[in-house]
């Protein structure tokens, strides 16, 4: 169970939304506007358009044992596998759906 901020009663990780007031039919109406969604999660719902879960797990289990002389460039590699393990369910759902695909 997620705590909710008592003054705006969002869960924590919700994004925060913009509420203006407007004049509709003479009527005072609150328009609520969320902020765009990160860049982050834009990237994990592109994944799960396109790709199986059982292809996004193969993925990141291909991506887990690179490595290269450049440590900047391991750390994005273990960025990318870690959001595309959370796309599928995490890591133990990612190592379920790689084991069934042969991996």
């Amino acid at each position: 169970m997620q705590r909710r901020n008592e003054k705006t009663n969002r869960k924590p990780s919700q994004p925060k939304t913009k509420v203006y007031k407007a004049l509709i039919d003479g009527r005072e109406t609150h328009i609520t506007i969320p902020e765009d969604p990160k860049p982050e999660e834009l990237l994990i719902d592109a994944l799960r358009d396109n790709l199986t879960p059982h292809a996004v797990a193969a993925i990141a289990a291909w991506l887990q044992p690179a490595s290269t002389k450049d440590e900047n460039v391991n750390a994005e590699i273990r960025w990318f596998a870690d959001r595309l393990a959370e796309a599928v369910g995490g890591w133990q759902q990612q190592g379920q759906l790689a084991e069934e695909v042969g991996l």
